[in-house]
């Protein structure tokens, strides 16, 4: 069963003293209070492939470094988005300097294959490749994403912003599950499977993360975040769409804080809270029917309902 409580105490045992006096701010970046949710689907998959031979502590360097691998996206992230906060308080970026959260980041990368180390020899190089992999996408997505932050609006899709957030999101996703099933030595098939329900299920939690930063006040974000960075959300390509030529010369005009309040004005204006929130259920209906093809489908369907009412 997973364990809060002894996984945030094992994180918080993690130590890099070579690191001096800028150790603490490894775990500065680990105690943002996220969800945990990659280490625990990581586990879910560990045990249920398991069964009755699963082992927490076996599991463990896994769990840790499938953390680390999301805390170094997200610390890089903050810094190509110039992010001030991140869960309710100040990002790395801004509690120290790009340059040291950069090297803090890469520091968190270096620390995922330390952790890979402890795990059953045998496991070793199937796990790494799937962490690995996923670690490229993962840099692919973020790479699509600012390119398409600088393309006019017209030229990027739908098609594309989904494609975007499956390897930016998803393929974390992906690989927590098959990573863990990969431990208990589950099946081939059954390893891809959840590799695309993983991919599923972070479309779904991107779909819903750009919803929510347009109409949540609860995100510990300022709204409409991704309006004043110029990010082509599915929300951003609905309402450029649709906007008259009159909004898309004002949104094109207007510094990123303008534009951010023009942004949120157009989407109320053109409905968006309540279509985007149909979109996010569209999204878990998707999860719904990748799961269906994974023995572990009903606890994966249960996980992503628990997502549905959050609001951050």
């Amino acid at each position: 069963m997973w364990d809060t409580g002894s996984y945030e105490a094992r994180l918080a045992a993690l130590s890099w003293p070579v690191l001096g006096k800028w150790e603490p701010w490894m775990h500065h970046a680990l105690e943002g209070g996220g969800k945990r949710l990659r280490p625990r689907l990581a586990w879910e998959s560990y045990a249920y492939y398991a069964g009755p031979d699963a082992d927490w502590e076996k599991a463990l360097p896994l769990l840790e470094a499938v953390e680390l691998l999301h805390t170094f996206t997200l610390v890089h992230d903050d810094v190509m988005d110039r992010a001030e906060l991140r869960r309710g308080r100040p990002t790395l970026y801004q509690a120290t300097d790009e340059n040291t959260a950069i090297l803090i980041g890469d520091a968190l990368l270096i620390a995922v294959y330390e952790r890979l180390a402890a795990l059953p020899a045998e496991r070793i190089p199937h796990i790494q490749g799937i962490l690995s992999q996923a670690a490229l996408r993962v840099c692919h997505g973020q790479l699509q994403d600012l390119y398409f932050a600088r393309q006019p609006t017209e030229d990027v899709s739908l098609e594309d912003y989904l494609a975007m957030i499956t390897e930016k999101t998803g393929a974390l996703l992906g690989a927590a599950l098959e990573s863990g099933a990969a431990l208990a030595a589950a099946p081939l098939d059954e390893l891809q499977a959840l590799r695309r329900a993983g991919e599923a299920l972070g479309r779904f939690f991107q779909v819903q993360d750009d919803y929510l930063d347009a109409f949540s006040p609860h995100t510990g974000k300022a709204l409409g975040g991704d309006i004043a960075e110029g990010k082509k959300t599915f929300l951003w390509l609905w309402a450029w769409t649709e906007a008259s030529p009159v909004e898309r010369q004002a949104l094109l005009a207007a510094d990123p804080s303008h534009r951010r309040t023009l942004g949120l004005a157009l989407y109320e204006r053109l409905g968006l809270r309540e279509r985007g929130a149909a979109f996010v259920e569209e999204a878990f209906t998707e999860v719904e029917k990748a799961a269906d093809l994974v023995r572990l489908g009903k606890q994966l369907k249960a996980f992503a309902r628990s997502l549905l009412a959050r609001q951050r």
